[in-house]
């Protein structure tokens, strides 16, 4: 029945424990009580619980996950067909030899002494292709990196934004890197550089030219690889921003601010747009409010000339993610595209329910949303063709793990869409492989080499049944992957990710159990016998405060914050060490009215985090420093 949020609309709660993660850190809590977003909530359907075995389940899945036994050291490919990129050719009969992570022979099959102890993969009536590198990923959970290796991502760049800390992406980096993980190869920044206020959740809200300096010089400091920004920066600090990324060597890649001309971003030093759905908006002046949609909607295409030669001329590259845009076209037209995928067995619960309760279907004036996309998608195919053309360097980024973008098979779904606007297999391929290479090349790390099949570059391959040549969707076809010079068979994958979906029934009955507790007479006792139950399992322990953490934001956004009050006060209790528990106590202890008590509350969450996202801001906001 309806009830009201703060702001007086009306939103229909069917059950007060409605899943509501998506709102925390995906979306700012503060726009949906402000009623900048009024999305129509409703009862979220979950997976098919299996009995709780969640402890044994989980020893059995990381022991599969982490176990680098079923990876290979040096090894060689023989008799196999070579698609190089670089150039549109194969090579046929070829010898592959991988030696200390690195490829050392591409040659005529008989012509290359291997070996005797070194291990042979036959290649005979197969291809190996680079593997994929997707540029533009928000990685959610540890548990998404074998996803993308078993669709033949084998380098990512996490860009921020998905609650996940950046430390936490180093820290895999550092594990796949030393054999101990399995994982594609990881590009990180941290926090997203905003403007006042931010419009990015969890970003640094950089307001004059020295805290932008300071934030990039933490960044290079932390050991992070480039700076992503976000709609709301003013030129002054976009300046500085690039002035300290140019100092500390790190590159500033995002969006286009919405503050001062899109073409001075990119001539003053951008160097790449995380989305060619930002000229929509800016350069070709696509409608930014559904309120005010005209009629009809088209773009000037005589700047298209001005705009290739400023991006050419600053080596500015573009990430044309064209399958966000379908994704939301194709999920408007049908939910079922994306809940009866069979990767949707592969994805968390907790993901699972974010996609459930925050698609482009929740959304107001849907209608012309999807219309104002058509209109968007339309461009962007055009755009993607001209700057193909015009030798723009363009990267797949897919924005996964947003909402029908699955880890891995994204990428897979932008080749797709890349034939689709009209590039051929081969130029495809190069967006995919080749062009990830010079991006890091020319951004990143001068001295890394990889994206092509050849001596001295970094053995990240694909070994296929079929020739990508002929038809862009034999890319799925793999046999076996390698990851900086380790190798893993498709059927080792399964296997993995077979125990990724036994894992997530046993989270599924945990979530089940929680939410009954809640609804019991005493849940804190209820649910610290579940804490308990889990033996220190820190998968189950973060499932359990994500949950209730939920049911507080439910509550508050039913507009019941007496209820939200009590069940993240119970979250503390039970996490006293989680600093998300505090801010999300924090928040709606704001939201509340009381001020005194959430400046307690955000000041606490700093003594156990100083660099917890958004809780400095709020800070000092809320004490007017």
């Amino acid at each position: 029945m309806p009830t009201k949020t703060l702001s007086g609309q009306a939103v229909a709660i069917p059950n007060k424990l409605i899943h509501v993660e998506w709102l925390r850190k995906s979306t700012p809590f503060k726009l949906f009580l402000s009623g900048r977003h009024h999305i129509q909530v409703q009862e979220i359907q979950f997976i098919k619980s299996v009995p709780y075995i969640l402890t044994a389940v989980s020893a059995v899945f990381f022991a599969m996950l982490n176990a680098q036994s079923a990876w290979g050291d040096d090894f060689v490919i023989t008799d196999v067909s070579v698609v190089p990129m670089d150039a549109e050719r194969l090579l046929a009969n070829q010898t592959v030899v991988v030696k200390d992570n690195v490829v050392v022979i591409v040659g005529d099959a008989g012509s290359v002494d291997i070996p005797s102890d070194m291990r042979r993969i036959d290649g005979q009536d197969m291809f190996l292709m680079p593997g994929i590198a997707d540029l533009h990923v928000h990685l959610r959970h540890e548990d998404e990196l074998v996803n993308y290796v078993a669709w033949g991502v084998t380098t990512v760049m996490h860009l921020g934004g998905s609650g996940q800390s950046g430390s936490r992406q180093l820290e895999f980096r550092r594990d796949i890197e030393a054999g101990v993980r399995l994982g594609p190869n990881i590009y990180a920044t941290d926090r997203i550089l905003d403007g006042v206020p931010a419009i990015a959740t969890g970003a640094h809200s950089v307001e004059t030219q020295q805290q932008a300096r300071l934030i990039v010089q933490q960044l290079k400091d932390d050991g992070y690889d480039f700076i992503k920004i976000y709609n709301n920066v003013s030129k002054p600090v976009f300046d500085a921003i690039v002035d300290a990324g140019r100092e500390q060597g790190l590159p500033v890649i995002g969006h286009i601010s919405r503050n001062f001309d899109p073409m001075a971003a990119l001539r003053d030093g951008q160097d790449a747009i995380a989305h060619t759905e930002e000229l929509f908006f800016t350069y070709f002046d696509g409608p930014r409010s559904l309120d005010e949609m005209p009629d009809e909607y088209r773009p000037d295409f005589d700047k298209l000339p001005a705009l290739i030669e400023v991006l050419t001329a600053n080596s500015v590259a573009v990430m044309p993610d064209l399958s966000f845009t379908f994704g939301n076209l194709l999920m408007w037209d049908g939910l079922e595209h994306v809940w009866n995928d069979p990767e949707f067995a592969y994805l968390r619960p907790a993901t699972a329910s974010m996609w459930r309760g925050g698609n482009i279907n929740r959304r107001e004036q849907i209608e012309k949303f999807i219309v104002r996309g058509q209109w968007k998608y339309e461009l962007l195919q055009r755009l993607t063709r001209e700057f193909q053309r015009a030798g723009v360097l363009q990267v797949i980024g897919t924005d996964a793990s947003l909402p029908g973008l699955f880890p891995g098979k994204a990428a897979h779904r932008e080749l797709t869409e890349l034939v689709k606007a009209g590039l051929s297999n081969y130029e495809v391929l190069a967006v995919a492989t080749r062009n990830a290479g010079e991006f890091a090349r020319r951004y990143i790390d001068p001295d890394v080499r990889f994206g092509q099949v050849r001596p001295g570059y970094r053995a990240d391959l694909l070994l296929l049944e079929a020739n990508p040549l002929d038809d862009i969707r034999n890319v799925r076809a793999i046999k076996g992957v390698a990851v900086g010079g380790r190798y893993v068979t498709a059927e080792t994958l399964d296997k993995t990710r077979q125990g990724l979906r036994e894992h997530y029934g046993s989270l599924q009955q945990l979530i089940n159990d929680v939410d009954s507790a809640m609804e019991t007479v005493q849940p804190m006792e209820e649910i610290s016998a579940l804490i308990q139950a889990c033996d220190g399992s820190r998968d189950a322990l973060e499932t359990i405060e994500s949950r209730i953490n939920a049911a507080g934001y439910s509550a508050g956004f039913a507009g019941d914050l007496d209820q939200a009050v009590d069940l993240l006060e119970m979250n503390t209790k039970l996490f006293p060490l989680s600093p998300n528990t505090w801010d999300s106590l924090a928040e709606v202890t704001l939201y509340r009215g009381d001020s005194e008590r959430a400046l307690e509350l955000y000041n606490h969450v700093l003594s156990l985090d100083p660099s917890f996202p958004g809780a400095e801001d709020k800070v000092r906001e809320l004490t007017g420093l």
